[in-house]
């Protein structure tokens, strides 16, 4: 994503080779790093000042003979087996060269990691298959993922499928993969205990804030003294799924403030782990961050609900009863240059605090995302958060520094905001899709246009490359019935480019392989060729699940 703190700069390239067409995006609060856990948090916390010197957006430049290679020729044939970027900074000019990866390397970059369910053969769930696929660019990839089918308890099998509930989870890590790690293990497990309890007439409540009364929402005995009939609905299903998140989230960040009592003890020199090592390793998951989208089908009530927090994204591919298709866009990106996110949290604070909730589109002139879970040094206060400080210090651990206008915190939240469908809706139209990602996809690709391309791909997977100005005429989409939300890109953007069709057994990887420069093989391979600081710089993450519906009578 582009900041509004940073001046823009050129990346150039010898005149020979290309010139300038497109614009990379860059985003300053997940970057490259090492293998270890220590150099990745050191490298996330250094990285605002690294890109600030080598200044956030990149120009990507672009030759217009690379979309078709001569026929029988690789790309190193053509173009060499190495390349040069130039980055120009505030201290001049940086030259970086890359050993250009062949077609064959680039192929195997886009597909090792796919992953899904081609034929759920449920009869009675609307979902019948789900295709995931991620490339990272972070060392290691800060992205996560989790997919589950929750069947419901029944005598029958057939109506066991009918009563299925299905959670798809895409997780951006930033500043780290500590926070998406351990969301990617914890995250179903929390919303699935919950559901159940809803299911069994226990709604939670919002005003519990003691630690005893957190472990107690754990602990199914204490549903038969709640408040036991509440009804399944979608309100109540909303509540549930919120208070599921904040719940975690609360977990994640109030564990390690618990144990700073433990470091007043002495300590046994020969005991390990020290409670000083205990504590800072238990505060990883809260130093780091990770924005989180969830997408839950209840098969049973025909229900389908989409929760966010952050800036992941989910589109719907909608299809009506004469073939016309539909963009629904589910979900909102919650940042800090989306004025309702800035008016949310203008309101939260006081009015002293106005100018400096948001700083140049960010968190406080930080974070980008205003909703996450971990991010702690936005949620602690000041004092907390340099007593977590001094331990990570202590085990000579760099840690995420306090803002300095921390004044009434928390900053962000991890209370998702969820959108609701029926599967079927009054107009006939069916849902044939839903689309998720983390922002390495939307950085590259509008939501409209996800739909275009995942709605051509079910006609041909294989096909001559379509001009992406030549798509939206091919399949026109209908109004949306909703506002549509942040960030209303247009359609189709100026582009004298090409999608491709590569016959992609992986819809995941169709979507990616269009985000990576679309049908231009050269600049593909290019982008999947760059490496450590550099690659961070050019292009995100990225993770993307499809989920594809149909009629659930036909899912056999």
């Amino acid at each position: 994503m582009s900041s509004r703190l940073i001046p823009r700069s050129s990346l150039i390239r010898s005149p020979l080779v290309s010139r300038i067409t497109r614009a990379a995006p860059a985003r300053l609060y997940s970057t490259a790093s090492s293998g270890t856990t220590k150099s990745i948090r050191t490298t996330a916390i250094l990285s605002v000042g690294l890109l600030a010197s080598a200044y956030a957006l990149y120009v990507y430049e672009t030759s217009s003979s690379g979309e078709s290679p001569s026929v029988g020729k690789s790309l190193n044939d053509i173009y060499g087996s190495t390349f040069d970027i130039n980055i120009r900074g505030p201290r001049g000019v940086q030259p970086y060269q890359f050993i250009r990866k062949s077609e064959q390397e680039v192929e195997k970059i886009l597909k090792e990691n796919e992953s899904g369910m081609k034929l759920l053969g449920r009869k009675g769930n609307p979902v019948i298959r789900w295709d995931t696929n991620w490339v990272g660019s972070n060392e290691p990839c800060e992205d996560r993922f989790a997919s589950n089918i929750i069947p419901r308890n029944s005598d029958k099998l057939e109506e066991g499928r009918k009563k299925d509930l299905m959670l798809f989870s895409i997780i951006d890590g930033h500043a780290g993969d500590s926070t998406s790690k351990l969301l990617e293990k914890t995250l179903h497990p929390v919303l699935s205990f919950a559901l159940a309890g809803l299911q069994a007439g226990y709604l939670p409540t919002d005003n519990k804030t003691s630690w005893k009364s957190w472990s107690e929402n754990l602990n199914p005995i204490s549903w038969i003294y709640s408040k036991v009939g509440a009804p399944w609905n979608s309100d109540n299903v909303i509540r549930t799924i919120q208070h599921a998140y904040t719940e975690l989230d609360d977990h994640i960040c109030q564990s390690p403030i618990k144990l700073l009592s433990t470091l007043k003890n002495p300590s046994n020199p020969s005991e390990y782990p020290t409670p000083r090592q205990t504590l800072v390793a238990l505060a990883q998951p809260a130093a780091s961050g990770a924005c989180a989208i969830t997408t839950f089908v209840d098969a049973e009530n025909d229900d389908l609900y989409v929760a966010l927090a952050g800036d992941c994204r989910a589109v719907a591919g909608w299809q009506s009863p004469d073939g016309q298709w539909r963009c629904d866009t589910l979900t909102e990106d919650q940042m800090g240059e989306n004025p309702k996110e800035v008016e949310r949290m203008q309101k939260e604070h006081p009015a002293s605090e106005r100018d400096t909730v948001i700083k140049g589109g960010r968190v406080q002139g930080g974070l980008q995302p205003t909703r996450a879970f971990g991010d702690a040094v936005y949620k602690w206060t000041t004092a907390q958060g340099n007593a977590i400080a001094d331990a990570f210090r202590e085990e000579s651990d760099k840690p995420r520094g306090v803002r300095p206008w921390n004044l009434t915190p928390p900053y962000v939240t991890a209370k998702p905001e969820v959108t609701y469908r029926k599967l079927q809706n009054k107009q006939g139209d069916k849902l044939k899709f839903v689309i998720m990602a983390t922002d390495g996809l939307w950085d590259r690709l509008t939501s409209e246009e996800s739909v275009l391309l995942m709605a051509s791909y079910l006609s041909h997977p294989e096909h001559s490359d379509i001009p992406k100005t030549e798509l939206p005429k091919l399949y026109p989409l209908s109004p949306s019935i909703e506002e549509r939300p942040y960030p209303a890109q247009d359609l189709p953007r100026p582009s004298d480019s090409s999608w491709a069709y590569e016959n992609d057994s992986n819809a995941a990887t169709h979507l990616i392989r269009n985000s990576l420069a679309g049908a231009n093989k050269k600049n593909r391979a290019e982008l999947l060729s760059l490496n450590g600081k550099v690659s961070r710089w050019m292009r995100d993450d990225v993770t993307c699940t499809v989920i594809f519906f149909d009629d659930p009578e036909k899912n056999v």
